[in-house]
């Protein structure tokens, strides 16, 4: 288990933001989703046939059944592997209700999935982030990146093209690696799932602005995707995106703006299961999520140094309300070369827990 000293520690390489040129262009798997899309983007059908992963029933043992190597791993066409759901009706709840579409963004766009059923969205959770594995999805968890999701279906493609070229099946792993060191998304796929649902848990009537509740959902649906955006933001130009409170941090903070136009510090911390009252997470707390490397005995301190941690992000947010898109980014670009210390030593109204403070301060 970690200390909360090593806890504490960023994984984000430092960068001037100024010399990053803004916006970033797409990865090369993005211009693939969108040759798939019409109109008004893509349903149930053309999201199975883009991502086998969902042809395999969710089950222990899935990500080594005999159905996922073939599909997945060896790449063979869904018509070529027998066995498992045959058509969308046989894999969500309600397919009607499963629509996608790519989504252009500051940090490069993504294909973005929304799953109306609860069910649903569990369903695409463990379908593309748990490899058909039947892992637990948290109550409060209604938003996931995936970063690093292989697209069997693109990779048969771009061989077929290969070998249609000239190429030869002896020189196609020399290409693979070739494409791979030129985009890392040649052959895998980035992507985000939302579910609707108020965030973090989070009636409306907390969130004033006069929203209603199907405001408050409307406006959390916002607020997911730009959270969700922020992690691919520090994963592509960071180099890190950890389930780590300093990662939601930041997202929480481009999000909330994005979603209600704002960041209050007392959202944030409901938002994560803390109370105002206590020092402990509770054991249905999103923040749980976050905390599972760090020692349990110093999940106290770590809750007293978020009060802090949050009350200067608040502080930090008004610049940040008066930009949008390029120069939102820029400035959260800046932000994350504040580790958690350094933020909670700004926003202290009381004395922090000794891993927050300065060096100096705890000798």
């Amino acid at each position: 288990m970690q200390s909360l000293e090593t806890y504490l520690q960023s994984d984000f390489e430092p960068v001037d933001s100024a010399q990053i040129e803004l916006p970033v262009a797409d990865e090369f798997h993005v211009g693939w989703w969108r040759r798939l899309e019409t109109g008004d983007g893509g349903d149930a059908g053309t999201l199975v046939t883009a991502l086998p992963q969902f042809l395999v029933p969710i089950e222990e043992g899935a990500s080594a059944s005999e159905r996922y190597q073939a599909l997945v791993r060896r790449g063979e066409p869904a018509s070529e592997v027998a066995g498992g759901p045959a058509s969308v009706d046989g894999i969500f709840a309600e397919p009607a209700s499963v629509r996608w579409t790519v989504v252009d963004h500051p940090a490069g766009g993504l294909p973005v999935v929304t799953l109306g059923h609860r069910t649903d969205f569990e369903r695409a959770f463990r379908a593309i982030g748990g490899r058909c594995e039947p892992i637990p999805v948290g109550p409060n968890v209604h938003a996931l990146y995936v970063s690093g999701l292989p697209n069997p279906v693109r990779m048969r493609e771009i061989e077929a093209s290969f070998l249609e070229s000239g190429g030869t099946p002896a020189d196609w792993p020399a290409e693979i690696r070739r494409r791979r060191a030129d985009d890392a998304t040649s052959f895998h796929d980035r992507i985000i799932l939302l579910h609707p649902a108020p965030y973090g848990g989070i009636a409306a009537d907390r969130v004033g602005g006069g929203l209603d509740d199907a405001g408050w959902v409307k406006a959390s649906m916002r607020l997911r995707l730009e959270h969700e955006f922020t992690h691919h933001a520090t994963h592509r130009l960071l180099g890190s995106y950890r389930l780590h409170v300093h990662d939601e941090v930041l997202a929480d903070l481009m999000g909330f703006l994005a979603g209600i136009g704002r960041f209050e510090a007392g959202l944030f911390l409901e938002g994560l299961g803390v109370s105002e009252g206590s020092d402990e997470i509770p054991e249905d707390a999103r923040l749980r999520t976050y905390v599972r490397e760090l020692d349990p005995a110093a999940w106290p301190s770590l809750v007293r140094g978020l009060r802090s941690v949050a009350a200067a992000v608040e502080r930090r947010s008004e610049a940040f309300t008066a930009a949008s898109g390029v120069e939102r980014l820029r400035l959260l670009l800046s932000l994350s070369g504040r580790d958690l210390g350094a933020l909670a030593r700004e926003g202290a109204d009381a004395e922090l827990p000794l891993a927050f403070r300065e060096p100096s301060e705890k000798s």
